[in-house]
């Protein structure tokens, strides 16, 4: 079994400093190949969630889904770990399975900002502060 690094990897633009999932293509705001990939701690805050009765076919019944947003901004569809759907605001541990996103409940100890790669560019929320 290999071990993985911790977190999750991402992309931010070097010419418009958007953050975002890593893509083949170039950058999804301004259309720049000046991009690089980064690690992310892959804590999320859970702005929506749901469960679909109706799944695609060979997803089973009900299949949770939730949008969160990491802590530098960046929102993501994900697949949570539990059967039922996570709380609004509840903090997610966010980890990539091949192409889908899961998330697990983040310990309680965890939740504060670290020293992390912060966004460059704009005024910055306060971290976990889903938009109004």
């Amino acid at each position: 079994m290999t071990a993985v690094a911790p977190g999750l990897e991402l992309c931010k633009c070097l010419t418009c400093h958007v953050r975002f999932a890593p893509t083949d293509g170039p950058c999804p705001k301004c259309g720049s190949g000046t991009t690089e990939a980064y690690r992310s701690s892959g804590l999320a805050v859970v702005l929506a969630a749901t469960a679909l009765e109706v799944p695609p076919p060979g997803w089973e019944r009900p299949h949770p889904l939730a949008l969160v947003e990491l802590e530098d901004g960046v929102r993501l569809l994900v697949i949570p770990d539990d059967r039922s759907p996570p709380a609004p605001r509840s903090l997610v541990e966010v980890r990539r399975e091949g192409g889908l996103y899961r998330a697990r409940a983040a310990p309680e100890a965890k939740g504060k900002r670290g020293e992390g790669d912060a966004p460059d560019a704009g005024v910055a929320r306060p971290p976990f502060e889903p938009p109004r």
